[in-house]
């Protein structure tokens, strides 16, 4: 007996067999990187060390390809719209990809689940810093003060609306103080202003705290244990204040991606994530190193989106 089978059955399993061919030769060409933001920034830098190490095992370059503007939102409105293939990727920077649509959803072109995530890499944990000279000689000096004196402590921030801007209303909320916010337009400028006294505290990436040792002291970190490179540093947990807040470096591909891709770049993040020379040379980045596979990084993106969802309803910042 002879069977013969349906003409659009033969093209389904030609086109599935031509994709796991394909799937199984891949990367077959360099995979692009989009990087929302200008090159040399903390985000860009420890995207091309992860890079750097991550071609070696691809056995293709892995090219950023920097596209800024907008906070980070021009980049990733392209990366979305990108062809699931497998050879564009993007560097994710929650709560940076997070907070504009949360507060401004109809201006960002794009929505968070879109986003699939690969993996996390790095975990870069925020710090409250003053001056050296400063009366406030812990965090408990200056909330003290912040609540005998309401709106009186002015806190430096790069801008309305960025990740230190919430965090810094992440500490008021929860230790129950009233900051006045100034912004600036970048980190070096609203580093300046504190030093120079326009503004009395800052809040800012754990790299500053290494950076700024003498001139800035660190009255707490957001992170869940001390860091290494600060290790007199006290976590604001410690201190009775349930702060974690971590500006994640994630690795993500656009919708529609297969999960053998996911998989494949999953593999490759835990294999560089073992590497002692990338491990030392994301530290000296100030981007701790960390891996988190697929459904952690799901589980951690979304506990933060919760949590800034919370502080835009609290003090109605949505747009």
């Amino acid at each position: 007996m002879t069977f013969r089978l349906h003409p659009v059955l033969l093209a389904g399993i030609a086109a599935l067999a031509a994709a796991t061919a394909a799937r199984a030769d891949y990367p077959e060409r360099p995979i692009e990187v989009i990087v929302p933001f200008d090159p040399g920034g903390g985000a860009d830098t420890s995207m091309r060390t992860f890079g750097k190490y991550a071609e070696k095992l691809a056995g293709q370059p892995v090219v950023v390809v920097n596209k800024p503007g907008g906070g980070g939102t021009i980049g990733w409105a392209e990366f979305v719209r990108a062809t699931p293939d497998g050879y564009v990727l993007t560097l994710e920077t929650p709560p940076f990809n997070v907070i504009p649509v949360l507060t401004k959803p109809s201006a960002t072109g794009y929505k968070l689940d879109q986003f699939q995530h690969i993996c996390i890499f790095a975990a870069v944990p925020d710090v409250l810093l003053v001056r050296e000279d400063s009366p406030h000689k812990t965090l408990q000096d200056l909330l003290d003060h912040a609540k005998a004196n309401p709106e009186k402590v002015k806190a430096a921030n790069t801008g309305t609306l960025g990740a230190d801007f919430m965090t810094t209303l992440l500490i008021e909320d929860k230790a129950g103080v009233k900051f006045t916010q100034v912004p600036f337009t970048g980190g070096s400028q609203a580093l300046q202003g504190t030093l120079a006294g326009t503004t009395d505290m800052m809040v800012a990436g754990a790299i500053f705290a290494v950076a700024q040792k003498g001139k800035m002291r660190t009255l707490a970190i957001a992170a869940a244990e001390r860091d290494p490179t600060i290790p007199d540093v006290p976590t604001f947990q410690e201190l009775g204040i349930d702060i974690v807040s971590e500006r994640y470096r994630a690795l993500a591909a656009p919708p529609g991606t297969a999960p053998e891709v996911m998989s494949y770049w999953t593999d490759v993040c835990a294999k560089v994530s073992e590497n002692a020379d990338y491990q030392k040379e994301m530290h000296e980045g100030g981007a701790p190193p960390v891996f988190h596979d697929s459904a952690r990084s799901a589980e951690l993106i979304g506990a933060m989106t919760k949590e800034m969802q919370a502080l835009v309803e609290k003090f109605n910042l949505a747009k």
